[in-house]
């Protein structure tokens, strides 16, 4: 069921969790580069939006959990950043999701590295924008941030990857 049919549509919390899964499961793994937290984060959205069912439901439930993921992972990204003994997950769950990567010496070839280092709302917004094919509208209600805002943090996590790009050719 895609996102357009769940809008609105009359359908169980049990349903929406099997038409969902599997692309709210990427986008948490791209925010988080660990699929073991991803699958954590994931749980507890789901948590959440059963919690909220009755109220989202009539809405866009997808939206609400989306939103509800990305703010867990910017408040895991903050977590780890205060608890530097925590291990990161391995690009090679990203890789089983993903496909495999550019070969070494390609440019872009590390390119995980590099949204891994954005700091979480710059990848936030990225993934969102590119991953999950959201509009500026879209991510700024989902993060609760102004348009100015999600256009700022775009602007400079292309800026980074650009660079990364021209060194990755030099």
């Amino acid at each position: 069921m895609s996102a357009q049919e769940i809008r609105g549509a009359e359908i169980t919390f049990d349903e929406f969790v099997t038409a969902t899964a599997g692309r709210l499961l990427r986008t948490a793994v791209f925010l988080v580069y660990d699929r073991h937290l991803a699958e954590d984060l994931l749980q507890t959205a789901y948590e959440r939006v059963a919690r909220k069912w009755k109220r989202v439901s009539g809405g866009n439930p997808e939206a609400y959990a989306r939103r509800v993921l990305v703010n867990l992972a910017i408040d895991e990204n903050k977590r780890r950043a205060r608890r530097r003994d925590t291990p990161v997950g391995s690009v090679a769950d990203v890789e089983r999701l993903a496909g495999p990567p550019p070969a070494a010496g390609v440019a872009g070839g590390d390119l995980d590295e590099v949204l891994r280092a954005l700091p979480a709302k710059q990848r936030a917004v990225v993934v969102l924008r590119y991953w999950c094919d959201l509009e500026e509208k879209q991510i700024a209600e989902t993060l609760g941030i102004s348009r100015g805002t999600v256009k700022s943090h775009t602007a400079r996590a292309m800026a980074a990857l650009r660079e990364h790009m021209k060194e990755g050719r030099a």
